[in-house]
C-alpha cells in the first residue's frame, strides 16, 4: 500500500516521504535495521522485528509479537495498521540518493525511542510487584512471574535485532542508535531479571507463609470441633435437650465465647497483615457452628 511515512501524528506535508509500505512475517534478504514499536490498540503489543528500504519502498517483517491481552503473553501477528506503525519519528526525507540511508536512520531511531516506552512498561511491572508485597491487591504470584519472563523475552529479541544491525551495517547514523539500544535493553534485561529473582524469592516466603496460615486454620478448625465437644461433656448434654430458647443461651453461650477467644488467638498470631476480610470469615464460621449447634440442638429427642 502507498502511505506518507514519518511525517508525524497529524501528518506534516513538509516531512515524510510517500513510500510503498509492506508489513508482514516472511524474511527479508540483504541488511536491515530493527523493528521495534509498541501499539496502542485495545489491548498494547510489542512488535519485535527489522525493516528495510530500497528508498522507493518500505518493507516491514514482524518476527514476533507480545500482547498485553489479559497479561503479557507471545501471540501470532494477524497483520495491523501499517500507517500507525511508520508516522513516527517525524523526519525530513530528501529526494536523493541519500533517501534510502535516511529512511533507515529515521526507522532506527523510531526503535531506539521505542526502549523509553519499554522502560515504561518495566516500571508498570514493578508497581504491580510492589503492591503484590503490600497486599495492595490480589494478582496471582505466579501470573506476574510469568509476565515479567515474557517481556524479559521481548526485550532480548530487540535487543538481538540491534546487535544483528550492527554486525551488518556500517551507517554511523544506523550504528548509534543500535548501540544506544543495545545498551539500554540490557540495563533493562537486567532489572527485569533482577525483578524476578526478588519476586522468586518471595515467593518462596509466601509459601511458608501459606504453610504456617494452614497450620493456623488448622488449629481454628481444632478448636471449633473440640471445644464444643469438651464444654458439652463437662454439662452433660442430656440436661440440656432438646432445646429451649432459655436453655439454648447458656448451653451455647461458654462455647460462643470459646470460639471468639480461639479464633481472636490465631488471628493475632496469624502471618501477614490481618484483614476485616479474615475477620468477617472467622466470624461467619463462628455463626455457621453456633446455628448447626443450635438446630441439631432443638431437633435432639428427649433423653428416656
Amino acid at each position: 500500500m502507498d502511505l506518507r511515512v514519518l511525517a508525524g501524528d497529524p501528518a506534516d506535508p513538509n516531512l515524510g516521504a510517500q513510500m510503498t509500505v509492506s508489513v508482514g512475517g516472511k524474511s527479508l534478504d540483504g541488511h536491515a535495521v530493527p523493528f521495534v514499536r509498541v501499539t496502542k490498540e485495545e489491548a498494547r503489543r510489542i512488535l519485535v522485528g527489522y525493516a528495510r528500504t530500497d528508498g522507493q519502498r518500505i518493507d516491514v517483517v514482524i518476527r514476533a509479537v507480545w500482547s498485553e491481552n489479559g497479561s503479557w503473553h507471545r501471540e501470532t501477528w494477524h497483520g495491523g495498521d501499517a500507517s500507525e506503525l511508520l508516522k513516527h519519528p517525524a523526519h525530513r526525507i530528501p529526494d536523493d540518493s541519500a533517501k534510502a540511508d535516511v529512511i533507515e536512520k529515521a526507522v532506527a531511531e523510531g526503535s531506539r525511542n521505542t526502549v523509553a516506552e519499554l522502560r515504561g512498561l518495566r516500571y508498570e511491572m514493578e508497581r504491580q510487584v510492589a503492591d503484590l508485597l503490600a497486599q495492595r491487591r490480589n494478582t496471582a504470584l505466579r501470573l506476574v512471574m510469568a509476565q515479567l519472563v515474557e517481556l524479559s523475552i521481548a526485550f532480548s529479541r530487540a535487543r538481538d535485532q540491534a546487535r544483528d544491525t550492527l554486525r551488518e551495517v556500517k551507517a554511523p547514523g544506523v550504528r548509534r542508535h543500535c548501540e544506544a539500544m543495545d545498551v539500554e535493553l540490557g540495563e533493562e534485561i537486567t532489572r527485569l531479571q533482577t525483578l524476578l529473582s526478588s519476586v522468586s524469592t518471595f515467593a518462596v516466603a509466601q509459601e511458608g507463609e501459606a504453610q504456617q496460615r494452614f497450620n493456623m486454620l488448622a488449629a481454628a478448625a481444632a478448636a471449633g470441633l473440640g471445644l464444643p465437644a469438651l464444654i458439652l461433656s463437662l454439662y452433660g448434654a442430656d440436661a440440656y435437650l432438646p432445646f429451649t430458647w432459655d436453655k439454648a443461651w447458656r448451653a451455647l453461650g461458654p462455647i460462643a465465647g470459646a470460639l471468639v477467644l480461639a479464633a481472636g488467638i490465631i488471628l493475632r498470631r496469624m502471618p501477614g497483615r490481618t484483614t476485616a476480610k479474615h475477620c468477617l470469615t472467622a466470624l461467619g464460621l463462628i455463626a455457621g457452628l453456633m446455628g448447626v449447634l443450635l438446630i441439631a440442638g432443638f431437633l435432639a429427642p428427649r433423653a428416656g
